[in-house]
């Protein structure tokens, strides 16, 4: 399906104003991990990380809105094992622009226990996308939060080209701004690919999920993240208990489409990030029956990324 001519996606409706690189405040390094009190489901998915490489070898974007401090997939192995993380999904960040060199470099590294979520160039050739699917690459993200380098449109059409692999459109978007949940529904109707969602769409505090959220939910059009409450809430940690309404409004909705990540090392962050440990823990809460939290952990990421094996 196409976008119609008379409704034309907005270029970036919830993009930031982009920062010169000498501007672009620095985040701190993630802390160390500690063992969770509540151990997740064995063989447990991790559906959003980052990783960070030394400057000089992966340029970052001028446009960016923060600096990265290192940080590595040898450092997040380290929090695989203390929190039993068996599968992880690394994601594009928005320093590196349509560079994936950091992401691909890190998945021939990973192997078998890592799957991908890319930015390409609008104009990537088959071969290109063909490859980054060999190395575990299984969606695109368009980030409509951060400065934007991916339009929409080319967005789309790469979900589109991306079909016949299997591949994913992963969107970045605030619920709480103005006509983001509008943008979002007329995303989700030109794309020829299933949508995931990113950290629970953002929306207002203390909110429910918007009705052109959990509608994508219940008829299964989408995926959302069970991430980053840090970025939602008010309340703050260690409960983030503004966000539990949001989370049992998207469970009530449709289970069988909700992910977790951890959205490690928390960029974007300027004061102390959370210790993963603790964002596990907050599961049992999130999702008390067992075997819920074993579909959303376990489960519901094999549908989506494939077999470790695939």
């Amino acid at each position: 399906m196409t976008t119609p001519a008379a409704m034309p996606l907005a270029p970036n409706a919830n993009a930031t104003t982009p920062a010169p690189s000498e501007s672009a405040p620095v985040c701190l390094g993630p802390r160390p991990t500690s063992v969770p009190r509540a151990p997740l489901p064995p063989g447990s998915c991790d559906t959003h990380f980052h990783v960070f490489g030394e400057a000089a070898r992966y340029p970052l974007d001028p446009r960016r809105n923060y600096t990265p401090s290192l940080c590595t997939l040898a450092q997040y192995r380290e929090v695989m094992r203390a929190c039993g993380i068996g599968r992880a999904v690394l994601v594009q960040p928005s320093v590196y622009g349509t560079d994936n060199s950091q992401l691909l470099d890190a998945l021939r590294e990973g192997g078998s226990a890592f799957r991908g979520v890319v930015v390409p160039r609008a104009d990537i050739g088959d071969d290109e996308l063909e490859a980054m699917h060999a190395l575990g690459v299984r969606g695109i993200r368009l980030n409509l939060v951060n400065p934007q380098v991916l339009g929409i449109d080319a967005g789309l059409a790469l979900g589109a080209r991306t079909k016949r692999l299997g591949w994913h459109l992963q969107v970045h978007v605030a619920l709480h701004m103005p006509d983001s949940d509008t943008l979002l529904e007329r995303i989700a109707e030109s794309a020829e690919v299933p949508l995931v969602i990113d950290h629970m769409g953002r929306p207002a505090p203390g909110t429910p999920a918007p009705r052109s959220l959990l509608g994508l939910v219940e008829s299964g059009r989408a995926w959302v993240k069970l991430s980053a409450a840090y970025r939602i809430s008010r309340s703050g940690p260690p409960d983030f208990a503004d966000v539990l309404p949001l989370v049992r409004s998207l469970v009530d909705a449709n289970p069988e489409q909700l992910l977790w990540g951890s959205d490690w090392p928390h960029s974007e962050l300027f004061a102390t990030p959370p210790c993963t440990a603790d964002l596990v823990d907050l599961l049992p809460a999130w999702l008390p029956d067992e075997s819920v939290r074993r579909q959303v952990c376990v489960a519901n990421p094999a549908r989506l990324y494939g077999d470790a094996n695939a």
